[in-house]
């Protein structure tokens, strides 16, 4: 088939979970179909990322349409405007004109098969071309983040903001799922949520991967008492959740095992989470690094406290394949078929979160047996070749 993607940006390097998803896809779909990707215009040079996925036989077209970054007054004079608008930030600043008439233009020239969405608010771009069936891969249902963020909120004014964003979100999604002929969810609840509002028989579950070749364990010396999260640190559900670990089970572990150390992986640390850091002894804050595999390698635990979230976590895929003890919430392992006590410790509570991390320091042994069985549990399920048929199975029926 021939297939146009419409996208936010390349996924390359592939250092997030949505660009890894995207990226792993669409490798794996690229000799079965002429995929040709669209995009903004990142800044910089763009010849490194274009290189990558022409490798895999994939066009790539950009247009240009910068994207605001998350500071300066420019921005929060942005989000002062969209009070007024009737669409979430997320989706008001993703929508271009150029993207419209790019897309315009693409279509006209080649006579496409399949239009896939990869991101949600991207969706905003394309409803004048309803002609061609519309496939989205919704790598979370972006409404419930905005409600979970909703119930965390503590500042007054900040809730407000975020509970006007999370109705606004509601309205959108609502009304872009209708011009889909099919959805890809990463997991059963998602599916079940967009089931509401969109035909269940039309929705597929599928599901996030790791490449197990790239995660393997290492050899590398595993250092007691440590612990790691990582994660890109300029998307604020990974921000809340180190913010709540240092405020509220960071204490409780120091004064058990004063000698434990957190190392907190990821690109782009917002301020906020800067300044928690920097008061904090035995914890370091590394921003953006070439290479994650030997920040899990060295630890004894990996961590997951998130409280914010929808789909699933790529990151405790990562750590399971590279055979790490993972500690989560319910919600941050939410979406992933693995067995709690099993594959998987699950704690909700700060104290529980403590408590269980501080069972495994103490027992080596739980941990090599919790590492082997998440491994299996990978190997058997998750995949990336595996998980890409479905999208295909997804793509020809949408067709159909």
């Amino acid at each position: 088939m021939r297939v146009l993607v419409i996208d936010e940006e390349l996924p390359f390097p592939v250092n997030t979970g949505k660009r890894l998803r995207t990226f792993n896809l669409l490798k794996f779909l690229a000799p079965n179909h002429e995929i040709t990707f669209m995009c903004r215009q990142p800044d910089g040079n763009n010849t490194v990322n274009c290189d990558a996925f022409e490798k895999l036989g994939i066009n790539v077209i950009t247009v240009p349409h910068p994207i605001l970054k998350k500071e300066g007054l420019k921005f929060y004079l942005s989000l002062f405007a969209n009070l007024f608008s009737v669409y979430p930030y997320s989706v008001s600043s993703h929508y271009s004109g150029m993207i419209v008439e790019a897309i315009k233009t693409e279509v006209n020239k080649k006579c496409y098969d399949l239009i896939h969405c990869e991101w949600t608010p991207y969706a905003i771009n394309l409803k004048q071309f309803v002609k061609i069936p519309i496939v989205l891969n919704a790598h979370n249902v972006e409404a419930m983040i905005w409600k979970r963020n909703v119930e965390v909120a503590k500042n007054p004014v900040l809730k407000a903001y975020v509970w006007l964003q999370w109705k606004k979100m509601v309205r959108f999604e609502r009304k872009a799922f209708v011009q889909f002929k099919g959805i890809a969810t990463v997991s059963e609840p998602d599916k079940a949520v967009i089931s509401k509002t969109f035909s269940p028989e039309k929705i597929m579950v599928i599901e996030n991967g790791v490449d197990v070749n790239y995660f393997q364990s290492s050899n590398n010396s595993m250092q007691p008492l440590s612990l790691v999260f990582t994660g890109s640190m300029d998307w604020r559900p990974n921000v809340d959740a180190m913010i709540y670990f240092l405020d509220c089970i960071w204490p409780l572990l120091v004064e058990k095992c004063p000698e434990v150390r957190l190392t907190i992986v990821g690109r782009n640390p917002m301020p906020a989470l800067k300044m928690r850091v920097a008061g904090e002894n035995n914890v370091k804050l590394t921003g953006t690094v070439d290479d994650v595999r030997p920040f899990i390698s060295q630890a004894a635990v990996y961590i997951v406290p998130l409280r914010v979230g929808g789909g699933s976590r790529l990151k405790i895929l990562e750590a399971l394949s590279m055979k790490k003890a993972v500690v989560s919430t319910t919600i941050g392992a939410e979406g992933l078929d693995l067995s709690p006590e099993k594959d998987i410790v699950i704690a909700d509570s700060p104290e529980d979160f403590a408590h269980q991390i501080v069972a495994l320091f103490a027992d080596e042994v739980l941990c090599r047996e919790l590492a082997m069985t998440g491994q299996k549990t990978i190997l058997k399920s998750y995949q990336w070749h595996n998980i890409a048929k479905k999208l295909d199975r997804l793509w020809r029926e949408a067709v159909k």
